[in-house]
């Protein structure tokens, strides 16, 4: 065999442009597929997640005993985003944050998890067991809380609005009392400090508030926020209403079932 002959038809052979084409048509090809292939392994392949093994409430630590681990796939994970928690110490010995609270057989997501830091400024120790902390988030603070007159102490109503659409044609402006005799505990700017005592600002700045509610009311709170075109509406009372406080209740029972209807719906 005459080697310097192989060696020129060789040389040919990848100068030729439709030859490299084909290679590198080749190439790319190879290369797709193995990622393709590598991305639909970690979709599908199980992935174990820390979950609740029980309710827990607004400011509870999470202890070991309150954590399971089951496996789910992985593009689950990547569907949920970055908040949910995928390691049990990313959890463990930590609280659950002031308005919120996470049910029996739930993930951990990052917003619902706070520091003891965090739990040891916001503890309530005169909070009945059958109750747990609400926020109630505020858009135009100063506004919502009637230039401040919200304060912590007091007891308050809030109000449901949203938008009755079971009729098209003549749409409802929904406008209600919701819940009667709600708590203050605390009025707080963007950094979790009580707006009145805490806050170095020179003029109150509030975001949110923080409801005792009974465990019930919470979720029912919950779902009624998340509802579209929905609105909570704090409303204060006068001095005597936050000195003879009466019980935490339902102000309406249509209101109610329209939030719990129209959360079905939305499933």
């Amino acid at each position: 065999m005459d080697l310097n002959k192989l060696k020129t038809n060789i040389r040919k052979f990848f100068s030729n442009p439709n030859t490299l084409t084909f290679i590198l048509v080749i190439f790319l090809i190879i290369v797709i597929y193995g990622v393709y292939s590598y991305m639909v392994k970690q979709a599908v392949a199980p992935v174990s997640v820390p979950y609740s093994t029980e309710q827990l409430k607004s400011m509870t630590e999470i202890k070991d005993e309150s954590i399971g681990s089951v496996k789910i796939s992985g593009n689950f994970i990547s569907s949920n985003g970055s908040g949910l928690l995928q390691q049990s110490r990313q959890i463990r010995n930590k609280y659950v944050k002031p308005g919120y609270m996470i049910p029996e057989n739930s993930f951990f997501y990052q917003e619902a998890i706070a520091e003891s830091s965090i739990a040891e400024k916001t503890s309530f120790s005169d909070l009945p067991n059958d109750y747990t902390i609400y926020e109630l988030k505020l858009n135009n603070g100063f506004h919502e809380t009637y230039g401040c007159s919200i304060m912590t102490g007091n007891y308050i109503d809030l109000y449901f609005q949203s938008q009755d659409t079971s009729d098209q044609s003549h749409p409802k402006l929904i406008f209600e009392k919701f819940i009667t005799s709600i708590q203050v505990l605390k009025v707080i700017d963007k950094n979790g400090l009580d707006v009145f005592t805490e806050s170095p600002d020179e003029e109150p700045k509030p975001t949110a508030m923080w409801f005792a509610v009974p465990t019930q009311f919470f979720e029912l709170l919950r779902i009624a926020e998340n509802l579209p075109g929905s609105k909570i509406i704090p409303v204060p009372r006068n001095a005597a209403y936050s000195a003879n406080p009466g019980d935490t209740e339902i102000a309406n029972d249509a209101v109610e079932a329209f939030i719990l209807q129209n959360a079905s719906s939305k499933q």
